[in-house]
């Protein structure tokens, strides 16, 4: 298995290089595995929670808010440590597990990049299976557009009924969303509505 160095497993990670994750599934993996196990997790666990890590890391690195020399592998070690830990505590609230302050600090940036991205997978799971016409109705609305420059765009045939459209698109959104299982465990994860 060829090597790769710190930049490479970045630039690969942010270009979905499939050789490079496939190199940080192969190398790092086992031991995420293992230190999920050490924490009573399981093999399952740890391939859901080194999977988030690694989204975190990519959405961070592509916002810019990673340092470039930080290695990899413990900042991968690290997210999935404190995933594993608030997903646990989550599971189990008498399991407590004590955490030294750094990994408080880390703990909270980590786990708000963690409930973020659940929540826009879900978003966008749901987003995905509105037609075309609510999913371009909302798409003007998110992008700022007056309900005019909508019915224009959008060939709607008038003001009111593009708004009547972005409502009942919004609410059949909000609906999908809402009799998700996963909606219930964000939920418990945000300790209130995420939407």
């Amino acid at each position: 298995m060829a090597e790769y160095s710190n930049a490479e497993l970045l630039n690969g990670i942010l270009g979905q290089n499939s050789d490079a994750l496939r190199h940080l599934y192969k190398k790092f993996l086992p031991l995420v595995s293992t230190m999920i196990k050490n924490l009573h997790g399981h093999e399952s666990d740890a391939n859901d929670i080194f999977q988030e890590a690694i989204i975190i890391y990519y959405r961070r690195a592509k916002a810019g808010e990673i340092d470039k020399s930080m290695p990899v592998l413990p900042y991968l070690m690290s997210t999935c440590r404190i995933i594993w830990i608030k997903t646990s505590r989550d599971r189990q609230k008498e399991n407590v597990i004590e955490l030294d302050e750094q990994e408080i600090i880390d703990e909270t940036s980590i786990y708000e990049a963690y409930r973020e991205n659940k929540r826009k997978d879900l978003f966008y799971k749901h987003f995905k299976l509105l037609s075309k016409d609510c999913q371009n109705t909302l798409k003007a609305f998110f992008a700022g557009q007056s309900f005019a420059e909508m019915s224009t765009k959008l060939k709607i045939s008038s003001e009111d009924f593009a708004r009547r459209r972005k409502y009942l698109c919004k609410e059949s959104l909000v609906k999908s969303i809402k009799s998700d299982h996963l909606f219930k465990e964000i939920t418990a994860l945000d300790g209130n509505e995420p939407f």
